[in-house]
């Protein structure tokens, strides 16, 4: 075969020199047998290093160190190491000394003078070059290749050998074709990596017989430093990244799918809520509310003083972004529980007068902490720690009350960031999201202003003719100035015009000043709340009733 001649560029500024070196790691398999290859398999491994000794104008010296391990199913291996100088003329890129750096058969046995070396080429070939492959032909497909080495895309020279031929007997009557890719440094020319596969395909001792041979070699070190493809690496890195993103949001998805599914849970009811005595077994299904037409039209078993408003706390909870679940006697046709989760307090809401039901609605809304309009039992004692009592007051008959206007004034849209700012410093506690869904849904909403500044608000809701007043934050900095009474009596008077005819409202049990205000006002207590947790030991934590 003729060596094609291929001059490299004169005097380029990176051509090899003493001192050019690349260490390299080796791997072939064979597998993906068929008919008697079926389940085969054989490998060779094995690392090295190349190192130019001299770099002349015509003539080359380098040294090649390397050691293999060969081993098959049949238990058989092999090894070898090889230390050894050659020489090559850079002109022909064929070998000048009387041996070569390969060791493997039948390479090792041809005349060096006919072999042109596989680890180098002028790096001013172009595409569509002929180059000779040790004794074989190959083509310069690119020169601005890319190719995937140790998990990073490099840009290269791309040469690809292709062609046939007959396998070595021992593997039986076959004949193989082969396309080999070897990669060089653009710079240099020196090698980088390579990647061939091969398919054998005939017969072993009469029957059929098939399997495909791989080789991967890849430089691990070298002093030349082979152009990182950051194009593609950006590209393909990020495009992963996302694929990625994609299975961990589905995955996330059906998790929480499957977290959320309805559940069905036979329980044995708590016939007497302070003995904890458990009769017979009901059917209640949990389920998760995520729009308000899910919220179930049933007779209301869950609450004594808050039925009314159940549908309006789911509203503003889903505007809120908050948890909603609910609890349904299925025997009896009946709502027996309702959990709302406050995301931004990080506080619950349970609703249940059954400790056991309670407690599954807890779990299935994911709180530790929770207000609760019955203190749970079970035998003897509690069936929860309590963190704070609060009590429940009602008015029935609003009167005909005055509120200082100049001080006092609906809250607008321009007032939310005001005001979930002062909730926040009051409350030590995120509250955009809920006040933004309390003016949303319909809420009445106050605030007092102090020399232009909001230093105070206070909400209420209406459900036919119930109202109930919640969420009440004066600033620390302007507390003692009656704005809480001010924003009592404005939300009162608002809801008697509106046609509200009883009101509720809760008030933490320490909480004398406001105790105080609605009492005034003539509410009487009728009931009251618990912080019920079922942590062990009291955690630094702001209750707020929203």
């Amino acid at each position: 075969m003729l060596a094609v001649g291929l001059m490299p560029a004169a005097g380029a500024a990176d051509e090899p020199r003493a001192g050019t070196f690349f260490e390299y790691e080796y791997e072939q398999k064979i597998d993906d047998g068929l008919g008697e290859y079926y389940g085969w398999s054989e490998e060779t491994k094995g690392d090295g290093r190349y190192e130019v000794l001299a770099w002349l104008p015509d003539n080359a010296l380098l040294n090649a160190r390397y050691s293999w391990e060969y081993e098959n199913d049949d238990y058989e291996s092999d090894s070898a190491r090889v230390d050894i100088d050659f020489s090559f003329n850079q002109t022909s890129r064929r070998y000048t000394s009387s041996s070569i750096d390969l060791d493997d058969e039948p390479v090792a046995s041809m005349p060096p003078g006919e072999l042109a070396v596989w680890f180098w080429v002028p790096p001013s070939v172009r595409k569509g070059d002929a180059v000779q492959i040790l004794d074989m032909m190959g083509t310069v497909t690119d020169t601005d290749a890319v190719i995937w080495s140790k998990w990073v895309p490099r840009r290269a020279i791309e040469v690809v050998v292709k062609g046939w031929g007959t396998a070595d007997p021992d593997y039986g009557d076959l004949e193989y074709t082969y396309v080999d890719r070897l990669y060089f440094d653009r710079s240099t020319g020196m090698f980088f990596a390579e990647r061939y596969i091969e398919h054998d395909v005939g017969t072993y001792e009469g029957y059929s017989a098939e399997f495909d041979s791989h080789i991967k070699l890849d430089v691990v070190e070298s002093s030349y430093e082979v152009e990182v493809a950051w194009g593609t690496l950006a590209y393909v890195y990020a495009r992963n990244l996302i694929i990625i993103a994609l299975v961990l949001l589905g995955i996330a998805f059906v998790a929480n799918r499957v977290r959320w599914a309805a559940k069905t849970i036979p329980v044995g009811t708590t016939t007497s809520n302070v003995q904890g005595f458990t009769g017979a077994e009901r059917d209640f299904k949990f389920r998760r509310v995520r729009k308000l037409r899910d919220m179930p039209r049933l007779r209301v078993t869950a609450t004594e003083h808050f039925g009314p408003f159940l549908e309006h706390w789911v509203e503003k909870s889903l505007l809120s972004g908050d948890r909603v679940a609910v609890a349904i006697d299925q025997s009896a046709r009946e709502l027996a529980g309702i959990a709302f989760y406050n995301r931004e307090g990080r506080i619950a809401t349970v609703l249940c007068r059954d400790m056991q039901v309670n407690e599954l609605l807890r779990r299935y809304i994911k709180s530790k902490d929770f207000f609760s309009e019955t203190r749970h039992m079970w035998g003897s004692g509690p069936a929860y720690n309590t963190f704070e009592t609060q009590r429940i007051y009602r008015l029935d008959g609003i009167p005909d009350v005055t509120y200082d206007a100049t001080v006092v004034r609906p809250m607008t849209e321009a007032d939310l960031g005001a005001v979930a700012a002062l909730a926040k410093r009051v409350w030590k506690a995120k509250a955009s999201r809920w006040v933004k869904a309390c003016l949303a849904s319909g809420d009445l909403g106050y605030v007092a202003v102090v020399d232009g500044r909001v230093v105070g608000f206070g909400f209420a809701c209406m459900c036919g003719t119930h109202g109930r007043l919640h969420t009440l934050a004066v600033d620390p900095a302007y507390r003692g100035r009656g704005l809480a009474k001010q924003l009592h009596r404005a939300r009162l008077q608002a809801m008697r015009l509106m046609g509200v005819v009883d009101v509720v409202d809760e008030i933490a049990s320490w909480n004398l000043a406001s105790i105080r205000i609605s009492t005034l006002s003539g509410f009487q207590p009728v009931g009251e709340m618990f912080v019920e947790t079922v942590r062990k030991r009291r955690v630094k934590k702001n209750i707020v009733r929203r």
